[in-house]
């Protein structure tokens, strides 16, 4: 734990312990620092129906017929399981049907802070250490695996690899620009999609809350949702340049979603707390 326990641990405090494979570990799941991206965009809304098929929810559609899918590039250098690495393709869903929404380059980060009924599914999650693999399956009841990953940035750029640790089967790979600041027509575009008063508002808040699903069958025959908060001490956003940023996709599932991006959101100073689904 921290020396100086940022609010956000004070408010989720750890408060538990679990017996894992791996031995003892504290629940629940911190994240006291690090860097990471988001990337934000659409996919196959029929790839992303079949991917969905066993689940309870259904993926929120545009009304250009495409699904809404975020990836995840971290690097957390301090956790409450220790510094680890982490993978994660998630995808928008709802419990219900719901009615398509206008297609948007910063959907997915308008949906995170305007859309309470929209939940994200940790479809595919993986994870460079046994201990928080351990954990994401057993208490969190998510899918993940155990990864080898390089993750190296440089003032310019964030450059990851993501290979399968059994098989060394590739599973992502990329090289993404690093936002230095949030150019005029990523900060215009974002303020039109939010709305200027709401976009403020959120600023201001300590830190923001996102409700995350676990897929059936690792260890709930149900999607139940866990709520998880996060703050960041750099938080800048940009549009997605296919000119200075590049993602591959090894053979997984996830290939065939025909991702294409259009935000990245770079973050700093990680901070974030993920509850036990309910």
């Amino acid at each position: 734990m921290p020396a100086s326990p940022h609010p956000l641990f004070q408010k989720y405090p750890l408060s538990g312990k679990v017996m894992l494979p791996t031995g003892e570990a504290p629940t629940p799941y911190h994240i006291y620092n690090g860097y990471g991206l988001f990337i934000g965009g659409e996919c196959n809304l029929d790839a992303a129906r079949q991917l969905l098929a066993p689940e309870q929810v259904t993926p929120l559609a545009t009304t250009q017929g495409k699904a809404i899918m975020g990836i995840w590039v971290c690097n957390f250098s301090e956790a409450s399981l220790g510094a680890h690495h982490e993978l994660q393709f998630s995808l928008f869903v709802t419990r219900q049907p719901a009615a398509p929404i206008e297609p948007h380059p910063f959907n997915t980060l308008w949906l995170m802070l305007t859309r309470p009924d929209v939940l994200m599914v940790c479809h595919g999650l993986w994870n460079n250490t046994p201990t928080v693999v351990a954990y994401n399956r057993q208490q969190l009841s998510l899918n993940a695996r155990l990864t080898d990953s390089q993750i190296d940035r440089d003032p310019h750029s964030v450059r990851f690899s993501y290979r399968d640790a059994a098989t060394q089967s590739a599973i992502f790979a990329g090289e993404v620009e690093k936002p230095q600041q949030a150019n005029l027509r990523a900060s215009l575009g974002l303020s039109a999609k939010i709305g200027f008063r709401r976009l403020m508002a959120a600023t201001k808040e300590p830190w923001t809350s996102m409700q995350v699903i676990n897929s059936i069958g690792h260890g709930l025959e149900r999607n139940a949702a866990a709520r998880t908060f996060s703050t960041n001490t750099t938080n800048v956003f940009t549009l997605f340049d296919r000119r200075t940023s590049s993602l591959k996709f090894g053979p997984t599932p996830y290939a065939g979603l025909h991702f294409e991006p259009h935000c990245v959101q770079y973050m700093d100073g990680f901070k974030f707390v993920y509850l036990d689904p309910e």
